[in-house]
């Protein structure tokens, strides 16, 4: 069953809401307002000793694959230590070699999707029918026409 971080917070520090907020320095109602917020999150952890990753993914703000993925990439830091520079030239090279291939090529990078196409093309507006204009809220409807400059409503 998914409990909300607040009952996960209350269940794992032993304490009321009220109590967390005065042990993290912020009043009840803000703290209340708040309580979704990292920082939050992260700040009641640290007050009571325990993990902010763990509570962080059991709010939803991160996900488990999140952090294993981190940790991959930081023990790949690890790794990286160990390898000789020669090593370590070598294999960026081949990194920087593919990478001007690809601005050559003037090819996207598998799996990325650029940002223009995520965004629909604009509708031609010339020749758009009033419908369409209302649709997209565009126009308002088409004036009377008998009404002269005169006649225009005008402040004083």
């Amino acid at each position: 069953m998914q409990t909300s971080i607040s009952e996960w917070l209350e269940s794992n520090t032993g304490e009321s809401k009220r109590q967390m907020a005065l042990r993290v320095g912020q009043t009840p109602s803000t703290f209340n307002r708040n309580i979704d917020m990292p920082d939050v999150i992260i700040a009641v952890c640290r007050a009571y000793e325990l993990n902010p990753v763990e509570a962080l993914v059991e709010a939803g703000i991160i996900t488990a694959d999140d952090v294993m993925d981190f940790a991959e990439s930081t023990a790949l830091e690890a790794d990286l230590e160990k390898i000789s520079t020669d090593s370590l030239t070598a294999r960026m090279h081949v990194q920087i070699d593919e990478l001007g291939r690809r601005i050559q090529g003037n090819r996207p990078v598998p799996g990325q999707t650029a940002m223009w196409d995520l965004v629909p093309a604009d509708p031609d507006y010339s020749n758009m029918s009033e419908a369409d204009a209302k649709d997209y809220g565009l126009a308002a409807f088409k004036g009377e026409d008998n009404i002269g400059f005169d006649d225009l409503p005008h402040e004083p």
